[in-house]
């Protein structure tokens, strides 16, 4: 079952919380680091991206598949013998293939919903279907390029305007601030729906997964 924004906002801020407490880390402001955190994941999912590499004639993204496909290479057993054991490179050990651009882009919305939860702005996160169809219809500026440094300038600049947090539009009690964060969220929400033809199911499910295993990091140690 796909999960809803709010499940996905709630969920992100148990594992903050389990987060802040095992490390020890209550009343600090952790926006900082939150921030910059969401910054070095936005260039992680643009470097698997790769479509800005120019340089390289591998500019696709590694691997394009559902991760829920079986592997056609290790006919889905994760491995194949060769006088040994040899571990398939294209997908996990349970024979499905992984999708690294997808977990990249998921690793971003954690930290978006993280910074969100830290603010209480879960009605910063709702992007109409009409806005994402209008940009399906007049492309991405600057195609998904161009869209990750605009994410990333809009990120910035939220960063920027820390301490301009009068509401500049009365209607919606918004501050300047948070149109910053919430520009950021619309264009990353963007690149993924648009320009990576991801649909919200897919994201949310992979969110899910992530979830669950940083919540098994958290126990083991990581």
């Amino acid at each position: 079952m796909t999960l809803t924004l709010e499940e996905m906002y709630n969920m992100q801020k148990e594992l903050d919380a389990k987060i802040v407490a095992e490390k020890g880390l209550e009343g600090q402001d952790l926006l900082y680091k939150r921030t910059l955190a969401l910054q070095v994941e936005l260039a992680e999912c643009a470097n698997e991206y790769r479509g800005f590499k120019f340089w390289s004639d591998r500019s696709e993204p590694k691997h394009g598949y559902d991760a829920l496909i079986e592997c056609p290479k290790c006919s889905g057993k994760g491995f194949w013998f060769s006088g040994e054991r040899v571990i398939c490179g294209r997908c996990d050990e349970k024979g499905k293939i992984t999708n690294p651009l997808l977990e990249e882009f998921v690793d971003c919305v954690h930290f978006f919903l993280s910074i969100a939860g830290q603010y209480g702005w879960l009605d910063a996160l709702y992007i109409s279907e009409d806005a994402i169809e209008e940009t399906r219809d007049e492309g991405l500026d600057g195609e998904v390029t161009g869209a990750f440094l605009e994410s990333m300038y809009w990120l910035m600049k939220f960063h920027m305007e820390r301490d301009r947090d009068e509401k500049i539009e009365e209607k919606l009690g918004r501050t300047k601030r948070e149109i910053c964060f919430r520009n950021a969220w619309y264009v990353f929400l963007a690149i993924g729906l648009v320009g990576f033809n991801f649909t919200f199911e897919q994201i949310s499910d992979a969110y899910a997964a992530k979830n669950k295993v940083n919540h098994e990091r958290q126990v083991n140690g990581y």
